[in-house]
């Protein structure tokens, strides 16, 4: 398992005011009002490492509980799972402790809300300065290298996190993420070498297994990683019942629907908190896209809806809207796909959510709409639409809007037919998405370019990263193989 998107890897290491247990100016010190307090945090700082998080989250809760003003525990437990709202309210509170913490505390509590604001011009400013600051605290290379993971730039990522592990060899948790990198790279040999290295580092917790499981179902491998996926759920029952799904995963690239299906059942009736089942009712629906069964899919996503509204979580309950546009829109509907893009933009407005999330929800929306009308051809109402996006996102500066106002730009490049345009700005959105992927294909089978297009068609069908994308284009580009 890779770490969340939340998870920033923002690790620290020893404590001061009042308490000065080993004062190493290369990294950066903990404040902490007991060793108590100390003693809960390393503690599930060492789970968190290994994305055993329910156990992390329990210890930072302790820790909170005994030091009331712990900022880093707070920020800690945001990252440490249980949806938007343990997010938001534990981000909050090691925000409003800001004043009371060391300088580099305070460098990685604005860089996680800069994050959350999504404002990828700060965050990139802040983590330079983390980086300048303590260039040999090696939570902090971990911190770059999984930035520049998020944003698809695996070589970078590779420079910090090689950094990481030459600072200290037995940092388990880099070779982690450098597995990954190397994944993405297609480096398969060299991810392999990583996640064994994790493997021998900690060969009693769970997480080394479920990532190299992935890394297997990647490269088509599916027994052998359905073995390392049980492996991972042996040594964890708790942390890595989300094992689980990816044994379901490997079914559905077996072509076995019915039995994936049983394993994120599996998966949803073990696993605690709301977040893990939505995860495993997420993924159900998935499998029916990927059997061609759309009203299946449609009901799923009520089920997950459903669920999140009863946990009153807002973002995941609005998002749910969402895929079923995208589920009915790739599926050939576009028309029912707008109304519920145009629903999901009221529901943001009259949420309750803090004006910076609310403001975050709307951007995204924004493009959402645009999809729509393209997909619509309703191309008249386009361009004044995506001007408006278009300026929202260069203001905000974040890299993942970045490549997604590419996306819309290519894909209104292609249904005007304009397909040397179309294949700029493809190659600016993010190409580890399977949609951009296709619509690429789409547009060098326009231009004559069978070559170019089969080659693309190829990669999604092989493409064992199990996704709402790839369920709604992998069969597609299938059917182009055959022609």
């Amino acid at each position: 398992m890779k770490t969340l998107k939340y998870g920033l890897f923002i690790l620290v290491v020893f404590m001061i005011v009042p308490i000065n247990l080993q004062a190493q100016s290369k990294e950066i010190p903990v404040t902490a009002s007991s060793k108590d307090a100390l003693k809960y945090f390393l503690d599930g700082r060492d789970k968190f490492d290994n994305n055993e998080f329910i156990a992390a989250a329990s210890l930072f809760d302790k820790a909170i509980q005994t030091d009331p003003n712990f900022a880093i525990a707070y920020l800690y437990r945001a990252q440490s799972g249980g949806g938007y709202n343990i997010y938001r309210q534990n981000l909050d509170k090691a925000i409003s402790f800001i004043g009371k913490v060391s300088e580099g505390e305070k460098l990685e509590i604005q860089y996680s809300q800069a994050y959350a604001e999504g404002n990828g011009q700060k965050q990139k400013e802040l983590l330079d300065k983390l980086l300048v600051s303590f260039p040999s605290d090696k939570r902090i290379q971990a911190v770059a290298g999984t930035y520049y993971f998020n944003i698809n730039d695996f070589s970078n990522a590779l420079i910090h996190l090689s950094k990481a592990t030459e600072i200290d060899k037995n940092y388990s948790s880099a070779y982690n993420m450098i597995g990954y990198c190397q994944s993405a790279l297609n480096n398969y040999q060299e991810a392999e070498k990583a996640f064994q290295t994790y493997i021998k580092l900690v060969p009693d917790r769970g997480n080394p297994y479920d990532s190299y499981g992935e890394l297997l179902l990647k490269m088509g491998k599916y027994d052998e990683s359905i073995a390392q996926y049980k492996k991972a759920f042996e040594k964890d029952p708790v942390n890595f019942a989300s094992s689980l799904n990816g044994i379901g995963d490997n079914y559905i690239f077996k072509g076995d629907y019915e039995t994936a299906r049983k394993y994120y059942q599996e998966n949803y009736d073990k696993v605690p908190g709301t977040v893990g089942k939505l995860t495993s009712l997420f993924l159900k629906a998935i499998s029916y896209v990927h059997e061609g069964k759309v009203n299946d899919a449609i009901k799923a996503l009520d089920e997950y809806r459903s669920v999140a509204e009863k946990g009153n979580l807002v973002p995941p309950t609005i998002w749910s809207y969402v895929n079923q546009g995208f589920v009915y829109t790739e599926s050939g509907n576009p028309a029912e796909g707008i109304k519920l893009f145009n629903n999901v933009i009221d529901l943001i407005g009259k949420s309750k959510l803090p004006e910076i999330d609310k403001d975050n929800m709307i951007t995204t929306s924004m493009m959402w709409n645009i999809y729509g009308l393209i997909s619509n051809n309703e191309l008249d109402k386009v361009i004044p639409e995506l001007e408006k996006y278009k300026l929202k996102v260069e203001g905000r500066k974040n890299p993942d809007e970045e490549m997604n106002l590419n996306s819309m730009f290519g894909f209104l490049e292609l249904k005007k037919a304009n397909y040397d345009k179309a294949l700029e700005y493809f190659s600016k959105a993010n190409t580890m998405d399977p949609w951009t992927l296709y619509y690429t294909a789409e547009v060098y089978n326009k231009k004559g370019d069978r070559q170019n297009a089969i080659k693309l068609f190829e990669k999604i069908a092989k493409w064992n990263v199990n996704g709402m994308s790839l369920a709604l284009v992998q069969k597609r580009a299938m059917e182009e193989l055959k022609k």
